[in-house]
């Protein structure tokens, strides 16, 4: 277990390095991201890396954004899979916040992970 534990807050370090996902328009105004960050080291240590990253990344954007309450939004690459069930919109001052629970399942051992993040601006952003 102390090897696991060592690896997920490796991996989880290198993505807080890495830079963000975004969808861009072609058009005057960008669509909304949400930050790298939002991944948390359990998520994180299972390997979970490049098109995989960036489905969970897109899962967690659109459950964010678009997900009703307690409906889960699934998502699968490769050896992957997992869903992002946000919980109810609330507001802090003047961002919009949400709550929500990110399951990874990766040859059957399965990784939950429960976090919020707030909207400023066209960007989704993990809070402590």
């Amino acid at each position: 277990m102390p090897g696991l534990a060592r690896t997920l807050v490796l991996v989880f370090a290198a993505l807080c390095l890495s830079g963000c996902l975004s969808t861009r328009g072609t058009g005057p105004a960008a669509a909304p991201s949400i930050a790298q960050g939002a991944l948390g080291s359990e998520l994180v240590g299972m390997g979970l890396g490049g098109s995989a990253q960036q489905a969970a990344l897109k899962a967690e954007y659109q459950a964010l954004q678009f997900g009703a309450v307690g409906q889960p939004v699934p998502w699968q690459d490769g050896a992957f899979a997992g869903q992002v069930v946000p919980t109810q919109l609330y507001r802090v001052g003047s961002q919009d916040c949400r709550g929500y629970t990110h399951t990874v399942t990766r040859q059957g051992r399965t990784v939950q992970q429960v976090g919020s993040a707030c909207r400023t601006g066209d960007v989704w952003t993990p809070v402590a």
